[in-house]
């Protein structure tokens, strides 16, 4: 039989001091592929690959920022606020060998404003290999602009209720941002996320899109 394959999560927590003062807290978030063979070891190689270099920011650049801007507030009699990080996710889809993951991060420096960061995978599980999102239009020639099409008319249908506040030229903006990369699979559709501050005010964070997969059963 088999083995059913499992997306395992796993999750660390830490607080980064300077002479036993907070300095940065952070939640770092990354799966584990199980019972996918091969392909399920390279996923999980990559992830934790990419756990390793969030870590490694934080705990370096991040941290020395930290320490120089309590420094800083400590010369001028004000009071420190301490940074934190975040680096969450979750499995959107798992089906016919299609894993779909969406990652969300969040860094707050002191007592500024969230910095956001969203972003999805989509792999073909026992290859181990990202899935292209031409694959799920194989057949169709203009999908690139039809589903660019397909998100302008629903960010101004949003923009004009007032459900998003997207600046008024924000699809010349979107545009050079590539919303087609770092998609992710949905039971509704394709979701695709425009960057902070990329067509947007920064309190909008990242808006999000979920264009739905005409005729189709996702996953493909």
């Amino acid at each position: 039989m088999e083995e059913e394959i499992r997306v395992v999560w796993e999750e660390e927590r830490r607080t980064l001091t300077l002479s036993g003062e907070a300095i940065l807290t952070y939640t770092l978030c990354w799966p584990r592929v199980e019972g996918a063979g091969l392909g399920g070891r390279w996923i999980s190689r990559y992830y934790a690959r990419l756990a390793r270099n969030w870590r490694r920011r934080w705990e370096r650049e991040v941290y020395w920022s930290a320490c120089l801007e309590l420094a800083a507030r400590r010369e001028a009699s004000r009071p420190f606020t301490p940074w934190t990080g975040e680096l969450t996710g979750e499995t959107v889809l798992l089906e016919d060998g299609v894993l779909s993951i969406r990652f969300q991060g969040q860094e707050v420096r002191g007592d500024g404003r969230p910095a956001r960061v969203r972003w999805g995978d989509v792999w073909t599980v026992r290859e181990g290999a990202p899935k292209p999102l031409r694959s799920l239009f194989a057949r169709e020639k203009r999908w690139r602009a039809r589903l660019w099409q397909k998100l302008v008319q629903q960010g101004e249908e949003r923009r004009q209720a007032g459900d998003c506040f997207l600046d008024r030229d924000w699809p010349r903006k979107a545009k050079k941002a590539h919303p087609l990369q770092g998609w992710c699979l949905t039971e509704e559709g394709v979701e695709l996320s425009l960057p902070q501050c990329a067509a947007s005010p920064a309190a909008e964070g990242c808006p999000v899109f979920t264009i739905p997969l005409e005729g189709k059963k996702a996953p493909l």
